[in-house]
């Protein structure tokens, strides 16, 4: 349910060159678009291996108090405060979402560096939030769709 501009992306991460991975919120990661380095998934692989089974990151499980959390936010906590993988910038052109503070969400005018825009429940808005984005109508985003 994100609308999501690859080609915005690889132009962001181009600014964080050494991140552990890039927080996309300030109250914390969020779901809709996760950016990790290759440093940051083998760090949580590793704490995958000391599990038991290998099918949890033990220091991450053993390490917090997660009960209601999301998988977002279990993420962002593991990787950021008992794994360390740092540095962990946020950038707030990675998303555009409401409970981030990105009040013109919905409009998806943030400017042609906005990564993402989230959420569209329907194919309708996905459309009007993608022609917004790239200055079109909704024709324009109907026919970005299809080549994709």
């Amino acid at each position: 349910d994100a609308v999501f501009f690859p080609d915005r992306l690889g132009r962001l991460l181009a600014k964080h060159h050494g991140a552990g991975y890039i927080n996309n919120c300030k109250y914390g990661m969020h779901g809709p678009i996760e950016v990790f380095s290759t440093r940051a998934i083998d760090t949580l692989a590793d704490d995958y291996k000391k599990s038991w089974d290998g099918k949890a990151p033990k220091t991450c499980v053993t390490g917090q108090h997660f009960g209601q959390w999301g998988e977002d936010m279990f993420m962002d906590q593991c990787l950021h405060k008992v794994l360390e993988v740092k540095p962990r910038p946020t950038d707030d052109k990675l998303m555009c979402e409401s409970h981030c503070d990105c009040p013109s969400w919905y409009w998806c005018n943030e400017g042609p560096d906005m990564v993402s825009y989230h959420p569209f429940k329907s194919i309708e808005s996905y459309k009007n939030c993608m022609a917004n984005a790239l200055g079109g109508s909704a024709s324009v985003a109907s026919a970005v769709m299809k080549k994709k």
